[in-house]
């Protein structure tokens, strides 16, 4: 996503939603807080295969950051939801048509699937995501989408709109998955980051009305999971838009700790 798409050719239950509090996973690096924010909401039921041996299929969905560029190996915050997981004996696996990644995290075979699109924005998404779902069968979906929408200048007094428009969609293909909707985390553009917050603001309004109807939505706040480290322009930012190795940490844990109490044990 540098200055551009987030993307590697780039600069680059049911019930209510809560954000704050924060959330289990323990504490990241360079004095982040590793597990993130955005309290575990109203969302009640299990979601994940209670069969003994049995993964929760778990679907990262979004651009580039979900991709996991631009540090290596790819795999970005997978990496690190992978390990929290493995650390406490919770069974999962990624699904998606796309796949990248190490081979091994911890000497523990590492799943490659996920649903990352290099460059993308929210409409783009909206059209894959029915056959990715169809194919990929989730139990919990991640979605972390946006990025390009603000950066690029892409219409994005109706950004918001589009959002819950694939909430909707989402809800719709995977009635009775999991949905995490996360926000898109702060750029090094201080400037460009009062339109991110305006977008994160709305999209967790979406996620609540959505939650309101039945639907089983959840809202993370990556963005603060991010500025609770006052230097994270430099710690935690590869580039003006992308993570680097401890930022995907720290999303990682902060998606762990949103789903970890809908995991199964192994």
């Amino acid at each position: 996503m540098s200055g551009g798409a987030a993307g590697r050719a780039g600069a680059g239950g049911t019930g209510g939603v809560t954000a704050g509090g924060a959330g289990g996973g323990g504490s990241g690096g360079n004095g982040q807080a590793g597990a993130g924010t955005g309290g575990a909401g109203g969302a009640g039921g299990s979601y994940c295969p209670t069969t003994p041996g049995t993964a929760c299929n778990i679907m990262p969905v979004g651009d580039s950051i979900t991709e996991g560029c631009c540090t290596a190996p790819m795999g970005g915050y997978r990496i690190e939801l992978f390990r929290q997981a493995s650390t406490n004996n919770k069974n999962i696996t990624f699904v998606g048509t796309l796949t990248n990644g190490p081979t091994t995290v911890d000497n523990k075979p590492f799943p490659q699937s996920h649903e990352g699109h290099g460059g993308w924005k929210i409409s783009q998404i909206a059209g894959v995501i029915d056959n990715a779902i169809s194919s990929s069968k989730p139990h919990i979906v991640l979605l972390k989408i946006g990025t390009n929408d603000i950066n690029g200048n892409d219409n994005i007094s109706n950004a918001p709109n589009r959002l819950a428009s694939l909430i909707d969609q989402i809800c719709k293909d995977a009635p009775n998955a999991l949905l995490v909707v996360s926000a898109i985390i702060p750029t090094t553009d201080d400037g460009t980051n009062g339109n991110v917050r305006a977008y994160n603001t709305a999209i967790k309004a979406k996620a609540e009305a959505a939650a309101a109807t039945g639907k089983h939505v959840l809202f993370v706040d990556n963005y603060d999971a991010f500025t609770q480290n006052s230097s994270y322009k430099t710690a935690l930012m590869a580039d003006g838009l992308h993570p680097n190795t401890a930022g995907y940490a720290v999303l990682g844990k902060s998606f762990y700790g949103m789903i970890s109490s809908y995991l199964q044990a192994k």
